[in-house]
């Protein structure tokens, strides 16, 4: 008997070729592809004419949608107040926490989450990418050199709080713009009221999604 693919590897391996394939449609059986990856066939089950999905072009819509949301959503900074959706998240949370002394990032990251719906690595990052501009946080601890390459401590080392700057000019609640986070159970700034250019102080780094 010849070499086998697990089941899973190989129903893994068919969704993969429907994924990425544009002309692709359910026309045949699963079994006959499961055998031409070297898996064995756990059913005789085919799909009816009438159930058969055509494929072709729905990769294209799939990924210009995913890659609308991550590029408006996560990469680019809102022209009103300068910031992406983690950064104003980062500092409306650090508002909440904010009674003068400093936090541990890992605390603030925590807080964060409630109204960031992403990992919580990605929300350390960029509380260390605002810390290192020396503008909006004021930093305590080893937090990484950008000249160097040198990252920053793991955030239950390393403490913030904001900057009498950012205190200043970053906040007005009576003048904010509010909407319920991603869960509905608190609410966050569309964008916050900056006094300040901050789009062209800071700049803004990292990358998007794209297609060639």
């Amino acid at each position: 008997m010849g070499h086998c693919l697990p089941f899973r590897e190989a129903i893994t391996a068919i969704y993969a070729k429907l994924l990425y394939s544009t002309h692709y449609s359910l026309e045949k059986d699963f079994d006959d592809e499961i055998e031409e990856l070297g898996g064995e066939a756990h059913s005789s089950y085919q799909v009816p004419k009438d159930k058969r999905l055509q494929l072709s072009g729905m990769y294209q819509n799939w990924f210009l949608d995913y890659a609308s949301y991550v590029i408006l959503e996560r990469a680019v900074p809102h022209i009103e107040d300068g910031l992406k959706p983690v950064q104003r998240r980062i500092l409306h949370s650090m508002k909440e926490l904010d009674d003068g002394r400093f936090n541990k990032v890992a605390n603030i990251v925590g807080n964060t989450m409630q109204y960031h719906p992403h990992g919580d690595a990605s929300i350390k990052d960029a509380i260390v990418q605002l810390g290192q501009k020396e503008m909006l946080i004021e930093t305590q601890g080893n937090w990484g050199n950008v000249l160097t390459g040198d990252r920053a401590a793991a955030g239950r080392y390393i403490e913030a709080r904001l900057s009498d700057f950012a205190l200043d000019v970053v906040y007005s609640p009576k003048i904010t713009d509010w909407t319920l986070s991603y869960d509905g159970r608190k609410q966050e700034p569309v964008t916050l009221p900056v006094k300040f250019p901050l789009l062209l102080a800071q700049g803004a780094e990292g990358f998007a999604l794209g297609r060639s």
